[in-house]
This record gives structure tokens, sequence and C-alpha cells, in this order.
């Protein structure tokens, strides 16, 4: 797969972890990273997955609300 950001023909690595996703969260949109430029992106599209990592995030928080708020309601 070719880089998107330094067009290096190069094997991204996954990425194990992140602020966002935790240990998950970066496996579940194949979040990778460029060995070379260090440029992280989707490892299946080469695309920017910044709109996934919002979803991501946004799906999260709101199911940490919902059960936060079921708890304080028992």
């Amino acid at each position: 797969m070719e880089c998107p950001k330094c067009r290096n023909d190069v094997m991204p690595d996954p990425v194990g972890f992140t602020w966002w996703g935790g240990l998950i969260g970066s496996r579940l949109i194949s979040h990778v990273e460029c060995p070379a430029c260090h440029a992280r992106f989707n490892g299946k599209t080469g695309k920017d997955n910044t709109p996934a990592i919002a979803i991501y995030m946004v799906v999260v928080g709101l199911l940490s609300f919902g059960l936060l708020f079921a708890i304080m309601r028992s």
C-alpha cells in the first residue's frame, strides 16, 4: 500500500494504542502508521481516519453517558 502523504510504497504498521481509542478503537477502523513519515491513515482505504475517529468518540461518549445515567438512576 502506498502512503497517502509521502507516497512511499512501504507496508504500514498497525497502530496498537491511541489516546482516542485505547487498544480497541484503532483496530476497529484499521488505523495504521507509515514507517517512513509516521502519517496515520486507514489501512484499507488509504484515506484519513478523522471522520471515523470522530464518529467512534461520539458513539463511545453516548454509550458511556447512557451507562452512567442508568447507574445513577438505580
